[in-house]
């Protein structure tokens, strides 16, 4: 359930196969066998499975309002997603086929979520219009409404702020839910859908969402069409509260440089102690000068001036001197000159220090790896250090600890840039670190 499910040419080829004769152990309750190797791991979770199983279903038939369930369910446990894989033919998390789950034997919220589709998948209501798989994912998702320990509310209301919450319109159209997931990487969509399947069910109730979920049109399931439900699930959406630290969680999951603030004691302060002895730093001011195709660069009072295309988004750079460096601490004071959008000090293309009127950001060869939104550049100047071990950077802007995250190690020159204005970088040094 953690991305696109299995394709129906793999489903089928689940069915075909033969699980039964590699999970030869059973165990049973009220209305469930459960499947399992002996001696295996999976083997060892079988009296816990056993224990939650049948209150899993309770919770799932009440939810939906299904009264009657009476089918006995086949529960295959796997030591881990690989043997899954192996013995199934079907790479997933988990998956359900009719009145089967195949899944890892420790993994409770899948287990959950394909238990919905197993029970969905015997709703007797009838209607005619197509359904792809973002209302069977969705329902799943709506019963459990925390999704790895955050509400599905809460992720549909952070896509729709970012601007990524799709329309339902185009939803209903769409012929393959995983190859819409495909085309728009980074967006939530199994709790996008969990979201709009909850709304509805907390709405207008369990039996009427059910018959939508079969294929009867919005108006007569609901006595409103899809424009009108979508403007009231907006509604609700724009009255969720995102902390900040679920909005930085959120940020991370979707690939965006992470917000997560950290504790800063007086350690994590720059210090001259973190700094090193001064004899260890050698002035950049005056080394030669490379810059790149873009903007200007000249020779200022305490150090090289460059100067951007105002109405160009792409960064002037300049490297200093011909050395390069892998562990080190780079330390420059930045000037803005008249209106200037950024600056940042760099050790190759590959772990950049920016400041812009936006925020700071710590950049590795993949994009954006930290991000701190209360830290900007102003016409004040600015202190940023710098600070590569290895493959783990630090930036201090102004003596106060603002970012930190995974870089390319790999050795390359100092550089500074600016970008959309123009600024001296006064007093820029570098200490080469063990």
């Amino acid at each position: 359930m953690s991305g696109p499910g299995p394709a129906l040419a793999a489903i089928l080829a689940l069915v075909l196969a033969d699980p039964e004769s590699a999970l030869p152990k059973s165990a049973k309750t009220a209305r469930f066998e459960i499947r399992f190797r002996e001696g295996s791991r999976a083997e060892a979770s079988v009296d816990r499975v056993a224990g939650r199983v049948e209150g899993e279903l309770d919770r799932i038939l009440e939810r939906l309002d299904v009264p009657h369930f009476r089918e006995r369910i086949r529960v295959f446990l796997y030591d881990d997603v690989e043997e899954l894989k192996k013995i199934t033919g079907v790479s997933s998390a988990g998956h359900a086929v009719p009145l089967e789950l195949h899944l890892p034997h420790d993994n409770d919220q899948t287990r959950l979520h394909e238990m919905v589709h197993v029970v969905a998948e015997r709703f007797s209501e009838k209607g005619g219009e197509p359904r792809n798989l973002f209302f069977a994912e969705g329902l799943a998702n709506a019963v459990l409404e925390y999704v790895h320990g955050v509400h599905v509310h809460a992720v549909a209301a952070f896509e729709k702020r970012r601007g990524a919450l799709p329309k339902l319109s185009e939803i209903h159209e769409v012929p393959d839910f995983y190859e819409w997931l495909g085309r728009h990487p980074g967006v939530n969509g199994y709790d996008i859908a969990g979201s709009y399947m909850l709304f509805l069910l907390d709405t207008y109730g369990a039996a009427k969402v059910r018959s939508y979920y079969k294929g009867v049109p919005a108006k007569k399931a609901f006595g409103a069409d899809v424009p009108a439900i979508e403007k009231r699930w907006h509604s609700l959406l724009d009255k969720v509260e995102l902390r900040p630290g679920l909005e930085a969680l959120l940020r991370e999951r979707a690939g965006l440089p992470s917000t997560f603030t950290r504790f800063v004691s007086d350690e994590d302060k720059l210090t001259e102690a973190i700094l090193g002895p001064k004899k260890e730093w050698a002035s950049l001011s005056g080394a030669e000068r490379k810059p790149n195709a873009v903007g200007k660069w000249s020779k200022g009072a305490k150090g090289p001036v460059g100067a951007g295309p105002p109405d160009d988004g792409n960064w002037a750079e300049c490297a200093l001197g011909t050395a390069e460096f892998s562990s080190a601490m780079i330390r420059a004071r930045a000037v803005p000159i008249g209106p200037c959008y950024g600056v940042k000090v760099t050790l190759g293309q590959k772990c950049q220090a920016m400041l812009l009127g936006t925020g700071a950001f710590l950049y590795n060869e993949i994009g954006g790896v930290a991000f701190d939104p209360k830290t900007t550049l102003g016409s004040a100047p600015v202190e940023i250090v710098l600070r590569r071990m290895g493959g783990r950077a630090t930036v201090w802007i102004d003596g106060r600890l603002v970012l930190e995250g995974d870089v390319d190690g790999a050795s390359a020159p100092v550089s500074v840039g600016v970008v959309q204005g123009s600024a001296e970088f006064e007093d820029v040094a570098v200490r080469r670190m063990p």
